[in-house]
């Protein structure tokens, strides 16, 4: 395993902050189930999911608990945010330390439940974005072959638009600056759940990618069971991604809670390509934003 530094940076923002060494990811790795160990919600410290390094990333210790060994529950409250965040943000979330390359076939799998916060059971949100996991791209790399600091916003990531769950990716050619305002990403709505979401049951989520900016890139999403996505073309900015999960909206005045379970990340030779379903499924299509 070779170690670097890494910038740790807000996903919609502009400041880049250092943070601790990241991991190169052994691409042969098999990480097994998501047992959470030596856990800590204290910002700036590490603790293990399924053997991997996270850190906490979150404006207020009590926001991030482990209620049983496979769960994580994030609560976030209007100002709460991370070290390095404005105030225009609230932030309850976990960062993976280890960077997978790009290129590298992903799966990962979890459960995921959106705790109600409205009335009769609903799910109140009034954020103008509120991602709820996230592939992100490492920016130090990039900000190393541009010769400047960027900020990007992620290249896979599971949104809350209202009450709905959303998935959306971004694409950039090698070379090209992606960082945000230059211009240059392609933004893609893959899919936007009709209904709104189910509130206080969990939710089984599988994704399978590869980051990858060319036409090898490919992105499937199932949720319990029925495929969302299937997304084959550019993905991604060249660069390796790290997972990142929790709660992460731009600031308002609801408090909101999430959890997750049983989270399970193979890559490498352990994730396979996407397994097209028996009965095909019409995915979304694609909307450039």
């Amino acid at each position: 395993m070779k170690c670097k530094p890494i910038w740790m940076m807000p996903v919609l923002g502009v400041l880049l902050v250092a943070s601790w060494g990241a991991v190169w990811a052994d691409t042969s790795d098999v990480k097994g189930p998501g047992t959470i160990t030596s856990f800590s919600p204290t910002p700036q410290t590490r603790f293990e999911v399924g053997g991997d390094p996270y850190g906490v990333h979150t404006g207020n210790s009590s926001d991030l608990t482990n209620p049983d060994p496979q769960t994580l529950r994030f609560e976030v409250h209007q100002g709460d945010h991370a070290w390095y965040d404005s105030s225009s943000v609230d932030r309850t979330e976990i960062n993976s330390a280890v960077t997978i390359p790009a290129g590298t076939p992903i799966n990962l799998s979890y459960q995921f439940m959106a705790e109600p916060n409205g009335p009769n059971g609903s799910l109140v949100n009034t954020s103008w974005f509120n991602v709820v996991g996230q592939f992100h791209s490492d920016d130090w790399a990039t900000s190393s072959a541009l010769g400047h600091s960027i900020a990007t916003s992620p290249p896979f990531a599971f949104q809350l638009a209202g009450d709905h769950l959303q998935v959306v990716a971004r694409y950039c050619p090698t070379g090209l600056d992606p960082s945000n305002g230059a211009g240059n990403v392609k933004n893609l709505t893959l899919w936007t759940d009709p209904n709104p979401i189910q509130t206080g049951v969990y939710h089984n989520i599988q994704v399978q990618a590869n980051f990858s900016n060319d036409s090898n890139g490919y992105l499937a999403v199932s949720i319990d069971g029925n495929q969302v996505v299937n997304y084959h073309g550019p993905l991604g900015y060249g660069v390796g991604t790290d997972w990142e999960y929790g709660m992460y909206r731009s600031s308002a005045p609801e408090t909101s809670a999430v959890d997750y379970r049983n989270v399970i990340l193979t890559y490498g030779s352990a994730a396979t390509a996407p397994i097209q379903p028996s009965t095909p499924t019409t995915p979304t299509t694609p909307r450039s934003e």
